[in-house]
């Protein structure tokens, strides 16, 4: 979009994505040589499997907006910031205080966000941001066993303090690598098995499906609402007529 004068001239311009015209974009255009300063596309985002403990959506759909609300600095690509955004790696019950998710970067304490969509929809306030992660055993696991096949292994990285099971049959493990990323009915990628090496052996057995997760977002309150695995969880979108409420960590 360009904005012109009564005599023509150009006097603001907004791009994003990829552009035609790099003249029309503001800012340094060394940044992106050949398609001008633009702003970061949102996207349209790719959903998850829609299924309590199956692959979470790795792409969730979010907004660009201006960072602070109202300043102008003739710079496309420092002037909007997209939208802080994840999705649930795992199914969540109304009642709990923490939920499971894909990715936790620019997540922060005393950060509301938004969980779900359309009559789902629901607002919290993060507590306290943990580590990515969530899924289920792909088949059972014994004592002693140091590979645990899962439904998908987006989101885990090696290094990673991860908890396997609940109630009494609950441990946690350190993740010595991960292979096969995300996949449906066990399967990753190139067909090879979602799989996560632990560094030491299990000390209790776990039955399939039985959780594995990282440690999450914690809330200051409980959730009034379910949530399917791939729900979105995004920060807060932008509020046309008041002025946004994005947040950036530096």
């Amino acid at each position: 979009m360009v904005l012109h004068d009564a005599a023509g001239l150009v006097v603001d311009s907004l791009n994003y994505g990829r552009v035609v015209d790099p003249w029309a974009a503001e800012g340094y255009q060394g940044a992106s040589p050949g398609d001008g300063n633009f702003v970061s596309a949102p996207g349209a985002g790719r959903g998850g499997f829609g299924r309590r403990g199956g692959p979470a959506a790795a792409e969730p759909s979010r907004s660009a907006g201006r960072f602070p609300d109202g300043t102008d600095t003739d710079d496309n690509r420092n002037d909007f910031h997209l939208q802080t955004a994840s999705s649930l790696a795992a199914g969540s019950d109304a009642g709990a205080n923490n939920i499971k998710v894909s990715s936790v970067a620019d997540f922060a304490a005393g950060q509301r966000i938004i969980i779900d969509s359309g009559a789902n929809r629901e607002t919290a306030v993060i507590a306290t941001v943990g580590t990515p992660g969530g899924t289920t055993e792909g088949t059972a696991t014994e004592v002693g066993a140091t590979s645990i096949p899962v439904a998908n292994a987006f989101g885990f990285s090696p290094g990673q303090t991860i908890t396997i099971d609940s109630g009494a049959n609950r441990e946690t493990a350190v993740v010595a690598s991960i292979a096969g990323g995300r996949g449906r009915g066990g399967f990753g990628r190139g067909g090879g098995v979602a799989s996560i090496t632990v560094a030491a052996p299990l000390t209790m057995a776990h039955a399939v499906e039985a959780q594995v997760s990282g440690s999450g977002i914690t809330l200051t309150g409980a959730l009034t609402k379910s949530h399917d695995s791939g729900a979105a969880v995004a920060g807060s979108g932008p509020t046309p007529g008041a002025p946004n409420q994005y947040a950036r960590r530096n």
